[in-house]
């Protein structure tokens, strides 16, 4: 039986327009991010019939599937291991701060971020374990249904590792998907398939791929 997650990236957000990092800091959408989100519910209302919505419990990625949510009077289930990466130390400093004081972190993160850790956080190793165990969860509670899943950048560059079956050293290849966009994964007799990568189609020209910052 096949089952059908629908991976979005949250909207642009606050933390994308001022470059700070934002792992697990709680920051809302900015006035574009809002605007994603609302075509994006237009094409989810037009291409999909969603059964179940799920989300990171932090604003950007709630914000972003909330509108969808409303039209389709359906309740978000906020999921907490859908979350970023947690920063730690690097939670809401610019990235030049956060090289000044944690270089040796981050010259990993910025030279081989599958294999980095934030300091005093979380290893992309981290954020990829709990992404499979919850995906996992996800799919057996919803069985040959399409879930909607709202989370964050890295950790859907982290799961596409696995589901790609690639190692996460080979992370630092893969594009970052934009804001607001799709991506489609097929589960079906305990094998995964990506269908759809980063869809911004519908988008019009509201396009914004802003690389680390969460």
């Amino acid at each position: 039986m096949k089952t059908t997650l629908l991976f979005v990236r949250h909207g642009q957000s606050a933390a994308n327009v001022s470059g700070f990092f934002a792992g697990r800091i709680d920051v809302p959408l900015s006035p574009l991010g809002r605007r994603q989100a609302d075509e994006l519910k237009e094409h989810l209302l037009n291409r999909y019939s969603i059964d179940a919505i799920y989300s990171s419990d932090l604003s950007r990625a709630y914000e972003t599937v909330l509108p969808a949510a409303s039209a389709l009077r359906m309740p978000i289930r906020k999921d907490a291991a859908l979350r970023e990466i947690d920063g730690g130390k690097w939670e809401g400093m610019p990235k030049e701060e956060i090289a000044a004081r944690y270089p040796q972190d981050f010259a990993i993160w910025r030279n081989n971020i599958g294999l980095s850790r934030c300091t005093g956080g979380e290893s992309m190793r981290d954020v990829q374990q709990r992404g499979i165990a919850e995906t996992e969860k996800i799919v057996g509670a919803h069985p040959g249904q399409t879930v909607l899943l709202a989370t964050h950048a890295g950790f859907l560059r982290a799961m596409q590792c696995h589901w790609q079956n690639l190692p996460l050293s080979a992370m630092e290849e893969l594009p970052w998907v934009p804001n607001a966009s799709v991506t489609e994964v097929e589960y079906s007799d305990g094998k995964h398939r990506i269908t759809l990568l980063g869809d911004v189609s519908f988008l019009h020209g509201d396009i914004t791929t802003l690389n680390g910052n969460m």
